[in-house]
């Protein structure tokens, strides 16, 4: 018996080689084909993932995202995000080039981004500059409202971004595309769970009121944002340049990129003199803050499960007093 376990375990082993292969393999045909390399060469794997060698240089490739298999639509949705991310930045803040997006199979897609040679300290004060830059960038011609042109994800959870460009203000957006749309999907994968909605719909009512000290509505515009900032996002180049990888970028109010931050971090890339220098606390900044945090402890009860949902229901009951 303990000799089938072993050899069962061998087994699975080497299946798990053999699909890295065939996934490497698979990488390697598309760079060539498609003209992005012509020499691609299969140096290491491991979780799902590795890098290959190219007459580019290095290049790491995703398979999926958010820890599970992905369709091609939500990746070509990462890879335009990080070519906007790496033009707003202007050099203050390195983004990766995705250089292709491509599928092993149906269903199971990968992106190829450049591999940077991460390795140097964060200093705060020089990414909180950096991501002052990035929120300060106007938006482009092609993108003017609240958004992005393409649908997408936080993590393995679906995201609404508006991509049929509808002409909305930004709490409308809040409402509908993200508290809206957080609790419409929690009614589905945790149906039980009446109180939710229940503070869920109040607070829906009283989201205006967090944004009545910024001036009207119409004021608020839309800066592009990373989206999913939490500090496992957040790198240096081993010259101290501020590195921000993995996005789930929309164009929104620049204060929505801190809640995760918040919930994981600290809230340390935006609590430096860098950041606050060009974007100070502005009334009632606190409240919306949590708001914001409160999108991302939602979106981890949809993913995760009810570990996340005892700091989700507090932080709404807070907001409710």
């Amino acid at each position: 018996c303990e000799t089938l376990r072993r050899r069962q375990r061998a087994d699975s082993r080497l299946m798990v080689r053999v699909a890295a292969l065939t996934a490497g393999e698979e990488v390697r045909r598309q760079l060539l084909e498609k003209g992005v390399c012509s020499k691609v060469e299969k140096s290491t794997e491991g979780g799902g993932n590795f890098m290959l060698d190219t007459d580019r240089g290095r290049a790491f490739v995703k398979c999926g995202t958010g820890g599970s298999s992905a369709s091609k639509e939500i990746l070509e949705y990462e890879a335009e995000a990080l070519r906007r991310l790496g033009k707003a930045a202007g050099g203050a803040l390195k983004v990766p080039e995705p250089w292709l997006v491509g599928e092993l199979r149906p269903g199971s897609a990968f992106i190829v981004q450049e591999a940077l040679d991460l390795g140097g300290g964060t200093n705060t004060n020089r990414l909180g500059e950096g991501l002052a830059a990035l929120h300060a960038a106007a938006p482009p011609a092609d993108w003017q409202q609240f958004g992005f042109p393409l649908e997408g994800c936080c993590g393995a959870c679906p995201q609404k971004n508006n991509a049929e460009g509808k002409d909305m203000n930004w709490v409308d957006f809040w409402k509908e595309c993200r508290l809206g749309d957080q609790l419409k999907m929690l009614r589905a994968n945790q149906a039980w769970d009446n109180e939710m909605q229940d503070v869920g719909a109040k607070l829906l009512e009283k989201v205006p009121e967090f944004f009545e000290p910024l001036g009207p509505p119409e004021s608020i515009k839309p800066s592009l944002l990373h989206g999913d900032l939490w500090s496992g996002n957040i790198a240096s180049l081993r010259d101290g340049t501020p590195v921000i990888i993995d996005p789930a970028s929309y164009y929104g109010h620049y204060e929505a990129d801190h809640g995760i931050n918040y919930m994981f971090g600290g809230g340390s890339a935006f609590r430096n003199s860098g950041y606050e220098a060009r974007f100070p606390r502005a009334p009632g900044y606190e409240q919306r803050r949590t708001l914001y945090e409160l999108h991302h402890h939602m979106n981890h009860y949809n993913i995760f499960g009810t570990g996340y949902r005892g700091g989700a229901i507090a932080m709404m009951k807070n907001l409710l007093r």
